[in-house]
C-alpha cells in the first residue's frame, strides 16, 4: 500500500508561556481560545497582523485548564474545564468572572463539550456530568 503525504505549511506561530492543554477554533466570533497549565483560558485573535495577538484572559480555574469548548449556538458563551475538578461556563465579555459552576468532578476534569443546550463534562474520577443550563 502506499500512503499520501501532504506537507502543511505552518502559516502563522502564537507562542505562549506556558504548554497548552486544549485548543478550540469558533466559526461564529473568530477567536481561538485556548487551556493552559497557568490555570488561565486565553482567547487569541488570529487576525492581527502578528497572529499572537491576545483578545483576554478568563481567570477562575485554581489549576491546569484540560479543555476549552465553544457553544455551538453562541458566539459568546464557552465551557472550560480543569484539574480543579470544575467545569465554568463562560460570558468572554466578562473576563474576570464565570457564569457559572457547571459541574463539579471529585477528581481532575479532562473533557467538556456541549450536547443540545447541555454541557457534559468527564473526569479521572471516571463520571460523566450531563448538565442541564
Amino acid at each position: 500500500k502506499q500512503w499520501y503525504q501532504r506537507r502543511v505549511a505552518i502559516t502563522a506561530g502564537i507562542t505562549v508561556t506556558s504548554s497548552l492543554q486544549s485548543v478550540a477554533w469558533s466559526d461564529r466570533s473568530q477567536l481561538i481560545a485556548t487551556g493552559s497549565s497557568d490555570k488561565y483560558v486565553r482567547l487569541f485573535d488570529p487576525r492581527g497582523s502578528s497572529g499572537t495577538i491576545v483578545h483576554s484572559t478568563l481567570q477562575g480555574h485554581d489549576m491546569w485548564v484540560s479543555c476549552v469548548k465553544w457553544s455551538p449556538s453562541s458566539d459568546v458563551e464557552m465551557v472550560s474545564g480543569s484539574y480543579d475538578g470544575r467545569t465554568l461556563l463562560w460570558d468572554i465579555r466578562s473576563p474576570r468572572s464565570h457564569l457559572a459552576v457547571i459541574s463539579t468532578h471529585e477528581d481532575k476534569v479532562l473533557c467538556c463539550d456541549w450536547l443540545e443546550g447541555r454541557v457534559i463534562s468527564g473526569g479521572a474520577d471516571s463520571k460523566l456530568h450531563i448538565s442541564n443550563l
